[in-house]
């Protein structure tokens, strides 16, 4: 897959423009259930699902990957949900929907241990990564891997630095939301699963979706295996700590992208 800074600078205006309608749609449903004002409700409700639809129709012209299917399939089904249960029961209580309060990880346990166990987990996989890395020169000769990684080792400029900023938290954040708090919430309310099955099914489409940004395996088998930790992190401590660990891990990752492709660069300048 060839890189064109062109297609990935606007992959990441529209990612920005999703996960920011998903943080408003996560926003308004975290209020919801302690606003009285129902007819402000619904007119909220109203507006995004069609600001949602607009961003749909228009795209739907150059075609949708799967992971931007799937992030619409969510967009539609909060705010019609949320709709549906105020039209229909006419109060702000979660009658079809499951409540916000009730997500998994939306109630943390600061419990240092745990935090300082997983902490030392997620810093054993990034060093496995970093040898990774070491050890498979060609991901990094190729130009394959995360062409959003790609984006930012490449002329990095100030006004990257911002864009950084704003992006990796932020979908970090709306990923731990919809791929960890949500999807294990669905699986556990709605299927009676337990979580051990619950973690590994949403781990393996965590670990899948992540392959169309890369096309590589090692990276789908790395992002199943961060899934399972931070799926266990948010059960045990709440959302706030699978976060920090996917950003973390994420700035590290670019981090190392960078060193190796300077590394190369260096080389090459060497032999000629």
């Amino acid at each position: 897959m060839t890189y064109d800074e062109s297609l990935v600078k606007n992959r990441i205006k529209n990612s920005l423009i999703y996960n920011s309608i998903i943080f408003l749609i996560f926003l308004f449903w975290f209020f919801y259930s302690s606003v009285d004002n129902i007819s402000l409700l619904l007119l909220i409700c109203v507006i995004i699902f069609l600001i949602i639809l607009t961003k749909f129709l228009i795209d739907r012209k150059y075609g949708l990957t799967l992971n931007e299917k799937m992030v619409f399939i969510l967009l539609f089904l909060i705010p019609f949900s949320l709709y549906s249960n105020i039209v229909l029961f006419h109060n702000a209580s979660f009658t079809i929907f499951i409540p916000f309060n009730d997500l998994v990880g939306i109630r943390h346990n600061h419990n240092l241990i745990l935090f300082m166990i997983y902490m030392s987990i997620i810093l054993l996989k990034l060093i496995g990564i970093k040898i990774y890395f070491s050890r498979n020169t060609n991901i990094l000769e190729k130009g394959s891997g995360d062409d959003i990684f790609q984006f930012f080792t490449k002329n990095f400029t100030y006004k990257k630095v911002i864009l950084l900023v704003i992006l990796f938290p932020l979908v970090a954040f709306i990923e731990e939301l919809i791929y960890r708090s949500f999807l294990l919430s669905v699986l556990t309310y709605y299927l009676n699963w337990d979580y051990i099955l619950s973690i590994i099914v949403i781990s393996v489409i965590f670990g899948l979706v992540h392959y169309s940004t890369s096309q590589n395996w090692g990276h789908v088998i790395s992002t199943l295996i961060s899934s399972i930790i931070y799926s266990l992190a948010l059960i045990q401590l709440g959302l706030l700590y699978p976060w920090i660990f996917h950003l973390m891990t994420n700035l590290f990752v670019l981090l190392f992208y960078s060193q190796g492709k300077k590394k190369i660069v260096n080389q090459k300048a060497l032999e000629n």
